[in-house]
């Protein structure tokens, strides 16, 4: 089964050519792009409830001395949005049977009674993340109830990422602690059979590391977040079409995406 499915992603991979620009012309007349002259409600974009896997993103406001704005001028939290999430939401459906909306994202606060509809969460460049105290009592409740987040982009040189994610997770999860995540740990076995450190940052090897919070801090319970520690996986993804990466690299970083999907539905 994991060699079929490697085949298959490599196979859709060349394609696509394929997969992500039939996914950005699917998504196009639905999704505005993102910039400071155009503060739409990112609401009106979302998909209903339906009962499929929706991808979740989570959407913040940043903290002081963060100007949140990036390449294209998106803002912090919608980075690689919605080229990344189309192209991926595309592999999943491909690979797996998780039955999955594939126009887009949904995209929600943690202080929306909306994210108990969806078990997995996605959230990224969390040196900027500034939530309130609602957003942080919301994020804690979720992840208590059986949600999963996942956490993107972020890397050692800019100082003040791992120091801000703890800061607001302590919050959220007090007494519950970042922990390494050991590379046998089933999260890397969910579906794909994955080495971690063959998932290479996009901007080359920098110490990728994987952390992770459990439940009651037991690496033997529930992993309710994961935090990519030092790597981007979705820029593979976003850029998967346009033949910016090696195909074995992005491939990795689908495996490792697709995995945390299957987690998060299956623990």
């Amino acid at each position: 089964m994991i060699g079929k499915g490697t085949r298959l992603l490599v196979t859709l991979l060349f394609t696509g050519a394929g997969v992500g620009w039939i996914a950005s012309e699917r998504g196009r007349s639905r999704t505005p792009e993102l910039s400071i002259g155009n503060p739409q409600s990112y609401s009106d974009t979302n998909s209903p409830y339906d009962g499929k896997y929706h991808f979740f993103r989570v959407q913040y406001d940043v903290g002081r001395g963060s100007s949140g704005f990036f390449r294209r001028r998106e803002p912090a939290w919608a980075h690689d949005y919605p080229r990344a999430e189309r192209n991926f939401l595309n592999i999943i459906q491909e690979t797996t049977f998780v039955d999955s909306q594939t126009e887009g994202s949904n995209i929600l606060r943690l202080n929306d009674p909306e994210i108990f509809k969806y078990p997995i969460a996605y959230i990224v460049e969390v040196g900027s993340w500034n939530p309130t105290e609602e957003e942080v009592a919301g994020l804690g409740t979720y992840l208590l109830k059986g949600g999963f987040l996942i956490v993107d982009d972020t890397r050692n040189e800019r100082g003040n990422e791992w120091a801000n994610f703890a800061y607001h997770m302590e919050r959220a999860l007090p007494g519950l602690a970042l922990t390494p995540l050991e590379h046998d740990h089933r999260v890397f076995d969910s579906f794909f059979q994955i080495e971690p450190l063959k998932v290479i940052p996009p901007y080359g090897p920098r110490n990728p590391q994987w952390y992770g919070i459990f439940e009651d801090n037991d690496p033997t319970q529930r992993l309710m977040v994961v935090f990519n520690f030092n790597n981007d996986i979705a820029e593979y993804w976003e850029y998967s079409d346009q033949g910016y990466y090696p195909i074995d690299l992005s491939n990795e970083a689908y495996k490792l995406g697709v995995n945390y999907i299957v987690y998060g539905h299956t623990h």
